[in-house]
């Protein structure tokens, strides 16, 4: 069931609800330096609206709170501050002096009215005492509307709060900023819980910060505010604070919130509804939400994973995670180094992953050595390191602090939830807040340990030399701290030989040839690796840097020689994800042999950013000229050879010069002839050239078919070539495919391969065999290609042909059949006057056919649907109704959980993911959508209640009147790519899209790709559905009285007391 997933603030829904026996708890509102702002009524729930109830329970005092959380043994939790010292806090960071600077958003979620003055701030919290407890706060700036990311370096306080990133400074040393200077404008505010955050200093010296998939960006200076700017969604993005550079460092995921680095300088983020933690690498397009990646040149859309992949593929309780840290301080016992610690709103916890490397990225798997095994997601084990029992707990920034401890900051409201928020703006809690420390005492329980090293503390005034030391300490945020200034000082640092080091001379701006080449030359991979990396930053062709590149390009370890990818990406275009000019000009050829090695050496099993990398590197250079390319691929014959010439092939199609593209595109069909031997290469070749005949690529115009036919005599080749060569009009190979549509001899795969070719093909005689095979076949398979094969060919028998082949199709057909009459105006008439002479059953209509009917533009069309379907769309009052009558209907009778899983693959599964099963076109309903019974209730029965930008349907119409919907997930210059259920993808030539008034007609619809409707199944059918949704087995909770409470509320009156299996 759709849901969009921009349901997520810092997370969606709520955990089960723990009831305390407690006073109602509000802080205190008087005698405090600061204003104290309060809502009235505080927390207002929606009692009306079951789907954004928040914790029923009432906020419970700190120091309950922190009663009702549990620790590994030999921890302990401490707070440090909270309300009103501490409200809505949204980051944190540190100065060099060890004080806690807080952003606090409390214009969360419409942000501060027109004309007024906004009330987000920036506070300092200090503990001058040394026992653990801020004592003092100091507002340091205010009147900030939507402030959601801070950093400290460089003489000031960065502050991300859209549109803007701003500067503050205080320039008299009081604490209290003076000046503001705006660096970039144009971050987005379309998704306010989506908004930059995150702000981190990575190794390399710049502002990291992450942003969501939902809210669009155009980032440009300041100075330039109608520039074309950065454009950016989801996103790992970094600025330079001398340069002001900005650029996206990696491109996808979801909703990332917060970044931290390993100790080898590699970026993890968090995310949200899909997979939880990603190893975002420079260049790396990751699977994403929605929408689609800013370069279509990285095709990374064709792999399995529709994007370079998590880390993971299983997942912790839920899906809304927030903040992220890789623990390396020194305050824990040293077992502890490296672990991967996330907030998870959903649980109120912070969950625990362990890092391993495969080739040139990682892996995590659930924490267990120290945690021990799984003990559910209320307890202390695998995977789960903290665990709150107090259901206003919403961690949503993790960070090692100056005392080496984990420090918590802890959102702290009934609402877990965007929706929340947007429904009921009043009702988001304005006066709570909490800071956490996790501390080590080991068996000396309440064991005293300060916040900070010392209250009189000031890295600021520490000498050089001083800071140089630190940067072998054993916490990081002393290492970090010193890194910093250092750079900020352009202070020397002699003769580095640490990576911290290395990375502080590099912020630093000294030279670093010696030190690069030492590095080039050091044991360990990551510190090879750094050379690489840093090579590429500084851009520059020294004398050293491309020999080195060379070195580092033959190396063994994947990771080095990706390193080395990423700085030859830097010398082959501006930005790491999308064309620009680079910074200095260095000849293709200089470049050819650096991409020889990375292409002679094949990365390892399961890592596909190796591969996806070298393209990048070299796919600036290849769309220049592809055939020395071409050369290098057959000299190397590799796996990586492969990944790169298949996307070669698809580049070719692409480009965008006439001329070049007949030239390039001849020269490469010759090319397929000289490699004719090379099975692994031809293979992806022509893997490549069918992939962007299917995206409406160009053809090649010097003669082919000899070349074609030469591969087809190859067994291994045979099938490709000719479904290349029927693609490419090639009479004899089309009609070989369309000789197996009707022959019952032929095996069903290949029947598919004819019935697909018959698609592409669109000829006379094509058409002829799909509507031969309609009325004849029985296959359910072949009937369903073939229904969906002929709604791309002319004529208006075509649905009469369907409507009397009617009787033959299964359920799963008819809907399909359905979809594909409704998109033309002839055919969806033919469709309804086969439901008038009942041969199409009403049932028969899917939910998405109906509500095309209803929105067609002929007036007959909708008029008949509504006669012989009854009326389309309910009112607000009726689908309220509806929900409580559906809700009755679920405590009715007992479930059949085996039946609601064979209902849920023919309706929900067409479009959502549930663990394995299903497609992956709308939200993954592993994570989002089914937290309650109310909440899958009106997801259900009103999809449109809420809907995601991305995740809207997008209708596009077609020169022969034709109109196709579905969620757009590509859209490169000559084609556009629209999703829909099934999964269905239809590949749009821009030359075929209807114009009216110059502009192409393609429309965002202000609904879900997800259809209404669905509550007209059976009764049991529904039943059993919503049981199934609520907690599959693979959920793997059984059904407790906790859980029933979860998911049920309070309204369990007729509840089965066992679902049957």
């Amino acid at each position: 069931m759709h849901r969009t997933a921009n349901t997520l603030l810092l997370g969606l829904f709520l955990v089960a609800p723990f009831a305390h026996a407690v006073e109602p708890y509000r802080p205190r509102k008087t005698g405090h330096p600061f204003p104290i702002y309060t809502n009235n009524p505080p927390g207002n729930m929606l009692e009306n609206d079951p789907v954004r109830r928040g914790a029923k329970e009432p906020a419970l005092h700190p120091e309950e709170t922190r009663k009702l959380i549990h620790v590994p043994p030999g921890f302990e939790v401490r707070l440090f501050a909270s309300e009103p010292e501490v409200v809505n806090p949204v980051g944190m960071t540190w100065d060099e002096r060890g004080r806690l600077w807080v952003v606090e958003l409390y214009e969360y979620p419409k942000g501060a009215p027109k004309g007024a003055k906004g009330r987000d701030r920036i506070k300092i919290l200090e503990d001058t005492d040394a026992d653990g407890k801020a004592d003092k706060v100091t507002v340091f700036a205010d009147g900030f509307s939507l402030a959601t990311g801070i950093a400290l370096g460089h003489g000031g306080v960065y502050l991300g709060a859209a549109p803007d990133l701003l500067f503050l400074e205080d320039t008299d040393g009081d604490d209290k900023a003076d000046k503001t200077t705006k660096l970039l404008t144009g971050f987005g505010m379309e998704d306010r819980h989506e908004l930059l955050n995150g702000f981190a200093w990575g190794p390399d010296g710049w502002l990291y910060m992450t942003h969501g998939v939902f809210t669009h960006s155009k980032v440009r200076g300041a100075h330039d505010p109608d520039g074309f700017g950065v454009q950016m969604d989801a996103a790992l993005a970094r600025f330079h604070p001398r340069t002001k550079k900005f650029e996206v460092f990696a491109d996808g995921t979801s909703n990332p919130w917060g970044v931290d680095w390993n100790e080898r300088g590699d970026a993890f983020v968090s995310a949200c509804v899909i997979q939880h933690l990603f190893h975002l690498a420079p260049g790396g397009l990751y699977n994403r939400q929605g929408g689609t990646w800013a370069n279509p040149y990285g095709y990374v859309g064709d792999l399995p994973t529709k994007g370079l992949p998590a880390i993971v593929d299983w997942r912790h309780y839920r899906a809304a995670h927030a903040g992220i840290c890789i623990y390396q301080g020194d305050q824990y016992p040293p077992e502890w180094r490296g672990l991967v610690m996330l907030g998870n709103i959903h649980q109120n916890a912070l969950n625990c992953d362990r890092l391993t490397p495969v080739g040139a990225t990682y892996k995590a798997e659930k924490e267990s050595k120290l945690l021990g095994p799984d003990k559910g997601i209320g307890a202390v084990g695998a995977g789960n390191f903290l665990v709150s029992k107090d259901p206003w707990f919403r961690p949503i920034s993790v960070q090692t602090g100056p005392d080496g401890a984990l420090w918590v900051a802890d959102w702290s409201d009934k609402y877990p939830c965007y929706q929340n928020a947007q429904a009921d703006p009043l009702g988001v809690d304005r006066e709570m807040g909490r800071i956490w420390r996790v501390v080590w005492t080991g068996d000396q329980p309440g064991k005293k340990i300060p916040s900070r090293l010392d209250a009189k503390m000031d890295f600021k005034k520490a000498s050089d030399e001083q800071l140089a030391k630190l940067l072998a300490h054993p916490n990081n945020w002393q290492r970090r701290q010193a890194q910093r200034l250092l750079g900020e000082r352009a202070a020397a640092v002699n003769k580095p030989t640490s990576l911290t080091e290395l990375w502080a001379a590099h912020a630093t701006g000294q030279a670093m040839e010696p030190a690069l080449d030492q590095a080039a030359a050091a044991t360990a991979p990551w510190h090879r690796a750094w050379a690489a990396r840093l090579t590429g930053e500084v851009s520059e062709e020294r004398s050293g840097a491309l020999p080195r590149l060379a070195a580092l390009a033959r190396d063994e370890d994947p990771s080095v020689r990706a390193a080395a990818a990423v700085a030859l990406r830097k010398f082959s275009s501006g930005s790491f994800t999308v064309g620009t000019v680079p910074a200095v000009h260095v000849g293709t050829a200089t470049l050819l042999p650096h991409f020889r090695e990375l292409l002679a050496r094949p990365s390892g099993p399961g890592d596909t950013y190796y591969p996806h990398i070298v393209w990048m590197a070299m796919e600036p250079r290849a769309a220049q000229d592809p055939q020395p390319f071409l050369k290098l691929f057959a000299e190397t014959d590799t796996s990586v050879s492969a990944y790169c010439l298949y996307r070669t092939m698809r580049r070719i199609c692409d480009l965008t010069d006439a001329a070049e593209r007949e030239r390039h595109l001849n020269a490469a069909m010759e090319f397929l002839g000289a490699i004719a031997d090379k099975i692994q290469l031809v293979g992806a070749a022509l893997d490549g050239l069918i992939k962007a005949q299917e995206a409406k690529g160009a053809r090649p115009t010097a003669p082919f078919a000899s070349i074609l036919a030469k591969l087809i005599t190859n067994p291994a080749l045979a099938d490709k070539a000719r479904r290349l060569a029927a693609l490419l009009g090639d009479s004899s190979a089309a009609r070989t495919l369309l000789a197996k549509i009707n022959d019952p001899k032929a095996s069903v795969d290949d029947r598919l391969k004819g019935i697909q070719s018959a698609r592409e093909a669109k000829s006379d005689a094509a058409r002829g065999e799909l509507v031969k095979l309609l009325g004849t076949e029985k296959n359910q398979t072949l009937l369903v290609e073939t229904v969906r094969a002929l709604g791309g060919f002319p004529g208006d028998d075509i649905a009469y042909t369907m409507t009397d082949a009617w009787k033959h199709f299964s359920a799963g057909t008819r809907r399909d059949a359905a979809e594909v009459l409704v998109t033309r105006v002839k055919w969806a008439r033919a469709l309804l006057a086969g439901v008038e002479k009942k041969l199409v059953a009403p049932q028969d209509i899917s939910a998405t056919a109906r509500r095309a009917l209803a929105q067609s533009t002929d007036s007959t069309v909708v008029d008949q649907a509504d006669r012989f379907l009854g009326r389309y769309r309910a009112t607000g009052g009726d689908k309220l109704k509806l929900i409580a009558e559906k809700r009755s209907l679920i405590f009715a009778a007992a479930p059949d959980l085996k039946n609601g899983h064979e209902v849920a693959k023919k309706s929900c599964f067409v479009c959502h993911k549930l663990y394995t099963d299903g497609a992956d076109v709308g939200p993954d309903l592993t994570g989002v959508g089914r937290s309650t019974l109310d909440a899958l209730l009106h997801n259900v029965i009103d999809p449109n209640e809420v809907i995601g930008n991305g995740n809207e349907a997008t209708e596009v119409e077609l020169k022969d009147g034709t109109v196709l919907t579905g969620r757009v997930v590509e859209d490169a210059p000559t084609r556009l790519k629209l999703l829909a259920a099934g999964p269905t993808e239809h590949v749009i030539a821009k030359s075929d899209i209807a114009v009216k008034d110059g502009k192409p007609k393609i429309r965002t619809l202000h609904s879900s790709l997800m259809p209404e409707g669905l509550e007209q199944m059976p009764d049991k059918d529904f039943r059993d559905l919503i049981w199934f949704l609520l907690n599959p087995p693979q959920d793997n909770r059984p059904w407790t009285p906790a859980l029933r409470k979860e998911l049920l509320g309070d309204e369990t009156a007729g509840l089965p007391k066992k679902p049957t299996k």
